[in-house]
């Protein structure tokens, strides 16, 4: 019985996950506590969508169909005056049971643990490890999350 209630436990708990870490990047996944990943190019943006009324900002309505691929896994909320996430901003791959991110061409870069991994550092590819920190944007950006390999 217990072997059958860790197999069910296990199939629930995600591969990795990128946990915030700053109010801006809890604020940028709505009302998500993390960003789940548990397929692999996982790819991640801007939410480009956003419109302004006399009763504040809202996120017009998103259509998927079979038909269209949609750009990026997840849509993050940029809620911030400068505009710090691309709209492809990076991606996390898994190749051989290890991890790499790879910065999408994004505008203002991304950061490994404050190392610049993007701008003129086009399709490279970076190992991630358990706890590593993920800077979207320039070096004042505050869109951090962590990231955490949450099974074996």
């Amino acid at each position: 019985m217990n072997e059958l209630k860790k197999e069910l436990i296990s199939s629930f708990v995600p591969e990795v996950v990128l946990l915030p870490i700053t109010k801006e990047a809890k604020v940028s996944l709505m009302d998500k506590k993390m960003i789940v990943i548990n397929s692999f190019p996982y790819k991640i943006g801007r939410e480009s969508r956003i419109s302004e009324s006399d009763r504040g900002v809202f996120v017009k309505l998103r259509i998927f169909s079979s038909s269209i691929n949609p750009n990026n896994d997840i849509y993050l909320v940029n809620s911030t005056q400068s505009l710090e996430i691309s709209k492809e901003h990076f991606q996390i791959e898994k190749k051989d049971n290890k991890y790499y991110i790879k910065d999408r061409n994004s505008t203002l870069g991304t950061k490994l643990n404050d190392k610049e991994i993007g701008k003129e550092k086009i399709n490279e590819k970076f190992p991630l490890n358990d706890g590593d920190i993920i800077k979207i944007g320039s070096n004042n950006s505050e869109f951090q999350f962590q990231f955490l390999i949450l099974k074996d």
